[in-house]
């Protein structure tokens, strides 16, 4: 597919990427100041002058605390992408921010800066968008305010139009209170990643000793108030491997349910309980606080659900299954195969359509909440695989077949699901007609999905083994490790290493390395998992920030 200029902007604005503004997509490149095209049909880029403000601070010094949040980036884009930080400033008043970007950590040239202002009313966060910036380019980037500097973090914009190679990480669910974040402080430590995906429960609202009791968390309640909420992501933000993970890395970042409550949907919780307010309120609690804290763009009425469309190799779609349609989940077999049964919502159900039917890139990953593979260990009275997990997909059975009858009848190539939610590590090949999926050949596959562990949060012991004798589509699990996913993609293939600690190592406090113990991969018009021959080699790249 040949893409214009007007294709792409217009793209972008439906992608809700930047709120009601469109997509801008120009970077200041000599190379690209002409309004000729890309090679395949992508548009040149159009240029455009950076900022760069002066900013001196003469007054008292703040607290030496100002930034103990540290500082993230996120929802990289070719040409911008989202800086983040906090003040702690121990008052009331507004509070100025003077940010910077530079393609180097000393700072020997300003590349783009910019003054902001933030107060109580968002928590002190900080949130500005840095544009014309070059794609695929690693930046490094700082805050001043009242006379303090936080640290220095380190960021990359996205590639753009024909790509050879894309590496990132992906992860989910962390739960303080069960252990310690090694698995960030790994993701932290590679200087070849391009992004992190994180698929949700980035914080637990459980208080201490209701969920783990390795570590206690602040406020010590389960938390339901906006100040909750708040003070719940700030405590999280003082953990040194979240900040470093956040610190080194842009990420991509959607809810699941404890970011509000556990098993939660439009309508409710299931950890929503009497005489803890109304459920609108304790939601828009949550969503708010989850905007404020994590450098995720801000779109239309705070709408979760996006597109990173960027280059001809790898196509972003953000969802979210756990808030914005779903229907509460049932319990009955019947309900599981209701007709009218929603897990996306018909306005998110059809966006996605749209945007996988018209993809020009080779990979269409599908970045998302719960399990979309098949999980089954009997049949009801009339043949019918019973769901083992009535919150993933299988509670929604119309919406999976809507879904991959989409997939089929569009011919869409390249469907990799990326999900979190269970913690467990899961390689499944996904079948339009799951009972008449082949396992010995794995005829029928029509898509993949990569599931990752928990970062911290405890998985289901054994579950695996008896899964994979009753699902042959289940090419391999783990369902009692903790840790992550590394995803390397090309052209010709897309490979997934699971990075895995044994049990009780999320418990002790020095640092435990996480390794692969599984590697899956899937070519282009075959898609079906693999293994592969070996792990991905190789993690160099841009110097890390100091």
């Amino acid at each position: 597919m040949t893409w214009t200029r007007r294709q792409m902007l217009e793209m972008g604005a439906k992608a809700g990427l930047l709120g009601v503004a469109p997509v801008a997509v120009g970077c200041p490149t000599e190379a690209n100041d002409d309004d000729s095209a890309l090679d395949d049909g992508w548009p040149a880029l159009e240029p455009c002058d950076p900022e760069v403000v002066d900013y001196e601070y003469t007054g008292t010094p703040g607290p030496e605390d100002l930034f103990s949040h540290g500082v993230a980036s996120g929802d990289p884009l070719a040409d911008s992408l989202i800086l983040w930080t906090r003040v702690t400033p121990g008052s009331e008043a507004d509070v100025e921010v003077y940010w910077e970007v530079s393609q180097t950590s000393g700072f020997d040239t300003v590349y783009a800066s910019g003054i902001t202002t933030t107060n109580a009313d968002r928590d002190y966060t900080v949130k500005v968008e840095s544009t014309c910036l070059a794609p695929a380019t690693t930046y490094y980037y700082r805050f001043q305010s009242l006379g303090r500097t936080s640290v220095i973090g380190r960021t990359r914009t996205a590639s753009y139009g024909p790509t050879a190679s894309k590496r990132f990480a992906f992860c989910s669910c962390s739960s303080m209170p069960h252990g310690y974040f090694h698995a960030y402080r790994a993701i932290g430590e590679r200087a070849d990643l391009e992004a992190v995906l994180h698929l949700g429960d980035y914080i637990y609202e459980y208080g201490n000793n209701e969920y783990g009791d390795v570590r206690d968390v602040d406020p010590p309640y389960e938390i339901v108030t906006l100040s909750d909420y708040r003070r719940r992501h700030a405590f999280y933000k003082l953990d040194e491997d979240l900040q470093e993970a956040h610190r080194q890395h842009p990420w991509i970042c959607t809810w699941d349910d404890h970011e509000t409550a556990n098993n939660s949907f439009s309508g409710g919780a299931q950890n929503h309980n009497t005489g803890e307010g109304d459920w609108d309120d304790r939601k828009e609690a949550g969503r708010q606080a989850y905007f404020e804290w994590l450098p995720i763009r801000e779109g239309n009425e705070g709408r979760l659900y996006r597109q990173f469309l960027t280059d001809d190799l790898l196509d972003i779609i953000v969802l979210d299954t756990r808030i914005e349609g779903r229907d509460e989940e049932g319990s009955t077999v019947d309900q599981a195969y209701a007709e009218d049964r929603q897990l996306l919502g018909e306005e998110q159900e059809n966006w996605l359509f749209e945007r996988l039917s018209s993809s020009p890139s080779r990979w269409k990953l599908l970045a998302q909440q719960v399990v979309m593979g098949q999980w089954s260990l009997a049949a009801d009275d009339e043949g019918r695989p019973r769901p083992l997990n009535y919150d993933a997909w299988d509670g929604y059975q119309a919406a999976r077949r809507r879904l991959l009858e989409r997939v089929v009848g569009d011919g869409v190539d390249g469907l990799v699901v990326l999900t979190g939610d269970v913690h467990s590590s899961w390689a499944n090949d996904i079948a339009l007609d799951f009972p008449s999926y082949i396992g010995a050949s794995q005829e029928g596959s029509v898509a993949v999905e990569a599931v990752c562990p928990g970062i911290t949060s405890p998985g289901a012991g054994g579950l695996s083994g008896a899964l994979q004798a009753l699902n042959p589509h289940i090419r391999w699990g783990d369902s009692g490790r903790r840790g992550f996913v590394l995803v390397d993609a090309t052209q010709d293939a897309l490979q997934c290493d699971w990075y895995l600690m044994d049990d009780g190592s999320i418990e002790q406090s020095d640092f435990v390395e996480p390794t692969v113990r599984a590697s899956y991969r899937v070519i282009p018009g075959d898609m079906r998992w693999v293994e592969a021959s070996a792990p991905i080699s190789g993690s160099s790249g841009p110097p890390l920030a100091p």
